[in-house]
């Protein structure tokens, strides 16, 4: 009775984690973001680079996105392949690059710089981490390995 209690609890935990690995990783990023605005306001004061400048823009959404991408694939099930992983990301990514391009004949609230790194910046963290062999941020060859057994 122990062990089936036990078996179920861990199959609602896997499905409780197929739920929140995408919500997760934009908590873990907006969590990130709070220490990315107090950096920019000392590189504002430091080196006169201003806060809202599309450089610091950049370099902000890039670490948003790739610590959002990282804790994701810890949150990510133990039965989901990280290819289903990647594609449910990319579908994402493809809506924000969408949403964030219709905004852009007329940019009600931004530059049309950052809304092109917006759209795009996220695309890039995600190829970038996919291709990156030697940190293997993404826990591919692990994946991969381990299906092969």
């Amino acid at each position: 009775m122990k062990e089936t209690a036990k078996e179920i609890g861990k199959q609602l935990l896997e499905i409780l984690r197929l739920i929140l690995f995408i919500p997760t990783g934009f908590l873990a990023g907006t969590f990130i973001k709070f220490p990315l605005l107090l950096l920019a306001r000392i590189q504002e004061s430091m080196f006169g680079l201003k806060m809202d400048s599309w450089g610091t823009h950049l370099w902000q959404t890039l670490i948003f996105y790739a610590v959002g991408f990282i804790a994701s694939i810890y949150v990510k099930p133990k039965f989901l392949p990280t290819k289903y992983f990647i594609l449910a990301w990319s579908v994402l990514l493809g809506f924000n690059a969408f949403i964030f391009m219709s905004a852009l004949p007329n940019p009600p609230y931004s530059t049309t710089m950052k809304i092109i790194i917006d759209a795009f910046a996220p695309i890039g963290v995600l190829i970038y981490l996919i291709k990156d062999k030697n940190n293997d941020f993404l826990k591919l060859t692990n994946t991969n390995n381990s299906s092969k057994k």
